[in-house]
């Protein structure tokens, strides 16, 4: 016989032993699957799978295959924040088709399930999450116009996303959160399941320890992509899923079913390779069955991400689908652009080339092509001479040819008109700063790329005799634009124009480009795609946020038993317009925004019992607002309440002591305590007392109050009109809440039913009432104190069942939300 099997039967004569005198039902050891935030027992479990899975290595370009930060962050989370596959842990927590639960089956006898049952659960998560990745399929075709160009509000992420399951944000948004949510349930599948795990084989298969499956291929059935009937027919007969219902998921030798709590493998450390350390559920602590899981799930990332861009080609075709791909995976990029174009007479070739490359510079903006950029983009168009030279007659210093437009054909049409304008250029110098200094002032958007590409064959004159205008007042009026960065396109042979041109692109930031070697368009082409990788401009980042509550009693998994107050700053550089809070149990009641200076906070409480998860995002007063959460915050704040005290119930056996002919009785008492939040914390006898004054002493013997003790005597004497004796216990959780229950002993030949009694936590002297049998249950609630204890034979039973429910305490610790 295993050691494990002996340890499992002799806790189970221990059990049944000391049931006949003493029940408690222990609360909840709460589900912990892949974990979204990190509190409440979590360490951001989905969003480092995710993360791993298709995050771009630092400063990588997506080409379609990962994601890039800020879209990353959105799907994956951020600094303990949902993200897009968290969300079903905020809103869809007791939807067991969104983690896919409750397909539990044992091939047992009586088990409750039959595995057909178990098998259509299944199928319910599957037709859940091929729901959920259709509307992000839907929902990506969004960011394209009806002629494939990208619709910029629809792609922008500087607002962030509410990813709150009514898909009526923009089209990436609501892209990101179908998939997410799908891709929730797909790494929960291997968390919650036995697909991938084995059985502790030190312990017989059971409930607490249905067999494992062991396997290391992905689940074929977990194709999202098609629809119609799911085929389930290849499914092994032992898979199994948990079971989950709210307030009883723990796993002990109690269990009816296949509890979650018993097979979800969590709450363990991911590193940045994927190694998963210091598993801290019963079923991650076999074997290897944590890291199983976390490898499964990240293996299954990687094949939900590249079955999605197959059904994107799919639905809309590769060169649209490829479009979209990068709009999810990039991050996308608002550039207004304007052309500042010498346009006298030596400048023809250049401009016929610029004109022939104007088609490739509109797709390399839109991001047409398998692995390109699409951008949020704006195009002008200004072309300059010379006035300021004699024997120039008739010229004109700069014209505005193209107001900003994001639309290609208007843009390739308004460069198209160029040639018809290349005339004179009386000497060498031409009016270039005041080409750049009117593209300056185009009426750009806020928060977006700048930029002036001039392009030309000849230094400027410096100063500008008709505008005044100098290198230093050019870069200034530049820099005044936050900035408007130039980057000049150099052409001709001429020493003199490089260095003139070499000197605006020093001083505002930007660089020159070479056409002499491999020519305009390849000189154009490359500038654009520079200015499309270079770094945003301004405040990128959104406010640091810092929630703030007191630490729960007991360490981070304890329970408060009242309302709970706090607090909520956030800060930033521009200012803060905007700060809002959610609670994961809706009973978050947020304070007036206050703002001091660059700083605003509220007060927060919280009130229900359950499990609460806070998490508060803010909005900066920056040019393009940014929403969310910025480095170094602490927004997300998980917490568990619970202000119910335990039911508490108890009764004595014999419960009538007839005849009163003064003999000692021993009385057994049966105390029950159950709690469905925090769990139970046993129970002691406060008081043994007798309705009669004249109650000798020895009239009441061997109870130990202030102790667990359930054993005593009471003579069956009667010195009035009839003799009551009361056993009153005082039950509490694990919280601290406590409620008195009273069993009550009558001695002679009872005339009628004894009373019940009822009383409020801290109440005095209970108040009869008018029914109750005699020595039945009686709850009352009241204050708790006392420790535990037994005398004489339940001593030595009492200890054997604590050291077995401790080592079970020991493998289940620690209360944890149902992640997943």
């Amino acid at each position: 016989m295993r050691a494990g099997q002996v340890r499992a039967r002799a806790a189970a004569v221990v059990l049944a032993l000391v049931a006949a005198t003493m029940t408690v039902v222990a609360g909840p050891q709460p589900a912990s699957a892949f974990g979204t935030i990190g509190t409440l027992g979590q360490n951001w479990e989905h969003e480092r799978i995710t993360r791993l899975a298709l995050g771009c290595a630092p400063k990588q370009r997506s080409t379609g295959d990962c994601f890039e930060p800020r879209s990353l962050s959105q799907l994956a989370g951020h600094l303990g924040t949902f993200g897009a596959v968290g969300a079903p842990d905020r809103d869809q927590v007791l939807d067991s088709s969104a983690h896919c639960d409750d397909a539990d089956y044992l091939d047992k006898p009586g088990y409750p399930q039959t595995r057909q049952q178990a098998t259509a659960a299944l199928a319910a998560c599957i037709e859940h999450l091929r729901l959920e990745f259709g509307k992000g399929i839907d929902a990506a075709g969004k960011m394209l116009d009806a002629g494939g160009n990208l619709v910029p509000k629809q792609a922008q992420l500087h607002g962030g996303c509410s990813f709150d399951h009514t898909y009526t944000d923009i089209a990436k948004c609501s892209a990101l959160e179908g998939f997410g949510r799908a891709l929730h349930g797909a790494q929960d599948f291997y968390s919650h399941s036995n697909w991938a795990d084995e059985s502790d084989p030190d312990e017989p298969i059971s409930e607490t320890n249905p067999p494992g499956l062991n396997r290391t291929d992905q689940a074929p059935f977990l194709n999202l992509t098609v629809y119609g009937p799911i085929d389930l027919s290849s499914l092994p007969a032992k898979f199994t899923t948990g079971y989950y219902s709210l307030g009883t998921d723990y796993c002990t030798p109690f269990n009816s079913r296949i509890r979650h709590a018993c097979l979800n493998k969590d709450k363990a450390v991911i590193d940045n390779s994927g190694f998963a350390t210091n598993p801290g559920t019963v079923r991650g602590q076999v074997l290897k069955n944590e890291q199983k899981a976390v490898s499964a799930a990240i293996a299954e990332t990687v094949r939900q991400w590249r079955d999605f861009r197959a059904l994107l080609r799919t639905t809309y075709g590769n060169d649209k689908a490829n479009r979209i791909i990068m709009a999810m995976t990039q991050d996308v990029t608002s550039i207004d652009l304007v052309f500042a174009i010498d346009t006298t007479s030596s400048m023809s070739p250049y401009i016929n080339a610029t004109v022939g490359a104007a088609g490739q510079l509109v797709d390399l903006l839109a991001g047409a092509g398998t692995s390109s950029r699409p951008t949020d983009f704006r195009v002008g168009l200004v072309d300059y001479k010379d006035v300021d030279s004699s024997g120039c007659a008739g010229s004109y210093d700069a014209q505005t040819d193209l107001e900003f437009s994001n639309d290609g054909n208007t843009i390739i049409n308004a460069l198209g008109k160029l040639p018809a304008k290349v005339s004179g250029g009386c000497d060498i110098p031409e009016d270039v700063y005041s080409g750049v200094d009117r593209a300056i002032g185009f009426p750009w958007r806020p928060g977006v790329k700048k930029v002036v590409v001039v392009m030309g064959d000849a230094p400027g004159h410096d100063p500008e005799a008709h505008s005044s205008l100098t290198l230093a007042k050019v870069v200034q009026h530049a820099l005044e634009v936050d900035p408007a960065v130039v980057y000049p396109i150099l052409v001709g042979g001429s020493s003199s124009a490089t260095t003139f041109f070499t000197a605006l692109a020093d001083g505002t930031g930007g660089k020159t480009f070479d056409s002499r070697s491999g020519g305009v368009p390849a000189a154009l082409l490359a500038a654009v795609d520079e200015i499309v990788l270079s770094p945003e401009p301004g405040d990128q980042d959104a406010p640091v946020v810092k929630t703030t509550f007191p630490a729960p009693p007991g360490g981070p998994e304890g329970f408060f038993t009242g309302p709970v107050s706090g607090t909520v700053t956030a800060t930033d550089p521009s200012g803060v317009s905007a700060l809002d809070c959610r609670d994961s149990s809706g009973t978050l009641t947020q304070g007036p925004l206050t703002i001091s200076g660059n700083t605003a906070s509220r007060t927060l409480k919280v009130t229900g019992d359950g499990e609460h998860i806070v998490d508060c995002v803010a909005t900066d007063k920056a040019p393009l607002p940014n929403r969310g959460v910025g480095e170094d915050s602490s927004g997300v704040i998980g917490f568990n309440l619970d202000a119910t005290p335990p039911k508490v119930t108890c009764s004595a056996s014999p419960a009538t002591l007839d005849p009163a002919d003064g003999r000692l009785v021993t009385i057994t008492a049966t105390v029950k305590v159950e709690d469905a939040l925090s769990g139970t914390a046993g129970f002691t006898l406060t008081s043994v007392t007798s309705n009669q004054s004249d109650t000798a002493a020895d009239d009441i013997a061997g109870f130990a109050t202030g102790t667990a003790d359930t054993t005593g005597q009471l003579r069956a004497t009667d010195t009035g009109s009839g003799r009551r004796y009361t056993l009153t216990y005082r039950g509490r959780d694990t919280a601290g809440n406590a409620a008195e229950c009273q069993a009550f002993v009558i001695v002679g030949h009872p005339t009628g039913p004894s009373p019940s009694v009822s009383a409020t936590p801290g109440a005095g002297t209970p108040t009869p009432g008018a029914s109750g049998g005699s020595g039945g249950p009686m709850p009352v609630t009241g204050p708790m104190a006392g420790t535990y204890a037994f005398s004489g034979l339940f001593v030595i039973l009492a200890g054997a069942l604590l050291v077995t429910l401790a080592n079970l305490r020991r493998r289940h610790r620690g209360l944890h939300r149902r992640a997943g």
